[in-house]
């Protein structure tokens, strides 16, 4: 009896396996893929928007530091996540340069410092609070850095040219790392809650790491690189749902029988 619903169970599976497999797109290797816990080379040395070359051990200066990874003349995703860094770090009630630092890296290899200080004053603007410039660098540096950092802490992207012009598909994510870089978490999106950044940041100066926040809506977003913007993925939730209840069918077909079993004993 046992044996026909295990067949029914594998067949059903592999209806549903291979369902997925027709309807899901060619997979492309953009996203963040985390590595919390590790810690990122320190000894890397960068440029910040005034033009001065230091490691990153000196910029982050023995503070909770969060990290962005953009590019200065991006005008889709970037944009709105480094408005959403400066939104958040105006309500986090947290104390800037005291309690924190902020760097943003450039993936774009000729981007220049002056690019880097026009798009700090851009943000800064934005913030209400007290804040030291000094809180918040925005740096650039060499493609052989950039590779470094970037695959330290996950961050996988693709460089673009279309009509004569370079920009970069990327995801939208925000890194705490601990005042000795190790990765603390990782938040995703263009919009962060001041509660999770501030719990993320007072975690990596305590040197813990913890789970990325949200990582049920990760699962049911996916970041389109044409688009450039998260999507809902039906095909993997109704997958989801259609093998839960396959599951609870089959539990349902197993203990039903072992009680006709057990009535006609």
């Amino acid at each position: 009896m046992l044996f026909k619903y295990f067949i029914f169970l594998f067949f059903s599976l592999s209806f549903l396996n291979a369902n997925q497999t027709s309807i899901e797109p060619k997979e492309i290797k953009i996203g963040v893929y985390e590595n919390l816990g590790k810690t990122i080379p320190l000894d890397l040395k960068f440029v910040d928007e005034y033009g001065n070359k230091k490691t990153l051990k000196e910029f982050i200066n023995k503070k909770p530091t969060i990290l962005t990874l953009n590019y200065y003349s991006c005008t889709a995703l970037c944009s709105p996540l480094l408005s959403g860094v400066a939104e958040v770090l105006d309500k986090m009630q947290l104390k800037p340069y005291i309690d924190y630092n902020v760097l943003t890296i450039s993936i774009e290899p000729l981007d220049t410092p002056t690019l880097a200080l026009n798009k700090k004053k851009t943000h800064l603007n934005n913030i209400k609070i007290p804040f030291p410039p000094q809180t918040w660098s925005f740096l650039t540096g060499s493609q052989k850095n950039i590779d470094l950092i970037t695959d330290a802490v996950g961050f996988k992207y693709q460089k673009r040219i279309k009509d004569g012009v370079v920009d970069y598909l990327h995801p939208g994510v925000i890194i705490v790392v601990s005042p000795n870089g190790k990765i603390a978490r990782y938040l995703n999106g263009v919009r962060f809650l001041s509660f999770d950044l501030k719990l993320a940041v007072l975690e990596a100066s305590q040197e813990r790491s913890g789970p990325t926040i949200a990582n049920t809506l990760l699962y049911c977003f996916a970041y389109d690189a044409k688009s450039k913007t998260y999507v809902f993925q039906a095909e993997k939730v109704v997958g989801s749902f259609m093998f839960g209840i396959i599951l609870i069918f089959f539990i349902y077909l197993v203990k039903t029988g072992r009680k006709q079993e057990n009535e006609n004993e």
